[in-house]
């Protein structure tokens, strides 16, 4: 009986390591009208200093990089709905694709495979490739009441949205909305 408590007892600290472990990878997100945590990616950092200059909450790269330097970087926003119109998520990529379009006439936009998250919400992603060779983004659309979280992998190179796509998937899934009764002065 006193080795089975020992052997519990060594299980409940494995399982609180692991559990601090996830705590440091997990984050609140917040701004007007909206708050929600998501957690880094194994083998990914959360760090929300990074992109603070760029008005980003957090921004995520792998260990070992950085968010400037980065082959491969993900970051989240949200952008507010228009609450003078009827503005829906299909509004939204409407207007980001016009945006993207307007800026680079050569871009090439496609509709990805959506994420499944939470009971059966399904997420569409857009995927967004420059004419230039260094653009690569997939950019998922996360509907809530007052307006479309955006969790976006951005790369440098083709293969860094692939070989990365299990993590952003992994960053998608970790999202959990908190509220969007988040009033900031």
């Amino acid at each position: 009986m006193k080795r089975f408590s020992i052997l519990i007892s060594f299980f409940l600290l494995f399982l609180l390591e692991i559990s601090a472990q996830d705590s440091t990878r997990t984050g609140l997100l917040y701004g007007f009208n909206n708050a929600y945590y998501l957690s880094a990616p194994i083998g990914w950092v959360m760090d929300n200093e990074s992109g603070k200059e760029e008005g980003l909450t957090a921004v995520f790269y792998p260990k070992g990089s950085s968010w400037a330097e980065g082959e491969t970087v993900m970051y989240s926003t949200f952008i507010n709905f228009d609450s003078t119109k009827n503005e829906t998520v299909a509004d939204i990529i409407k207007g980001d694709s016009v945006k993207f379009k307007e800026h680079s006439p050569g871009l090439v936009i496609s509709r990805q495979k959506p994420i499944t998250i939470g009971k059966k919400k399904k997420v569409p992603v857009m995927g967004y490739s420059g004419e230039k060779e260094s653009y690569y983004e997939n950019v998922a659309y996360i509907p809530e009441k007052k307006g479309v979280v955006l969790i976006i992998i951005s790369s440098h190179n083709k293969n860094g949205c692939i070989n990365h796509h299990k993590d952003f998937e992994a960053l998608i899934k970790s999202y959990r909305f908190l509220t969007d009764k988040v009033n900031i002065k």
